[in-house]
């Protein structure tokens, strides 16, 4: 018999992908990433409307991998809002095991709307965020 993992978390051969999607600012401002971990690694790729500024990878501990899978907050209410936005920010967030997503979330962050969501999710990914330099070191503005 094979032991599973605990329901609220994913098995360590998933992989977490989190997205954020700068706002319309100028391209030497312009910073979105997208931070791919698993029970193994993590990597974080920067850019400026397609052009990768910076690409880094990072071990990523037990106890770390432990914290984020079984604290992911699953229970997000997002709802985009009825008249669009414009400046806004964007935010995704998925899990994975061999291509199969099992979960995924996305949105918008704009006019206040979302924003509970978005700041959730920035908490809870902010310790595997904090494995790489700050983005003003990573990928400073141009």
């Amino acid at each position: 018999m094979t032991d599973l993992p605990p329901m609220n978390e994913p098995p360590p051969a998933e992989t977490i992908t989190y997205e954020f999607h700068d706002a319309s600012v100028p391209p030497p401002y312009h910073r979105s990433f997208v931070l791919t971990f698993d029970s193994e690694r993590a990597r974080i790729v920067v850019d400026s409307y397609g052009q990768v500024l910076a690409e880094q990878s990072a071990p990523m501990t037990a106890g770390l991998w432990q914290q984020v899978s079984s604290s992911l907050p699953r229970d997000l209410i997002v709802q985009e809002p009825a008249e669009g936005c414009t400046g806004g920010t964007g935010f995704t967030v998925s899990v994975a095991d061999g291509g199969v997503v099992s979960f995924a979330l996305s949105g918008s962050e704009c006019g206040g709307a979302n924003s509970n969501a978005a700041e959730r999710l920035a908490d809870w990914v902010a310790p595997v965020r904090s494995l790489f330099p700050p983005m003003d070191q990573l990928a400073p503005d141009g």
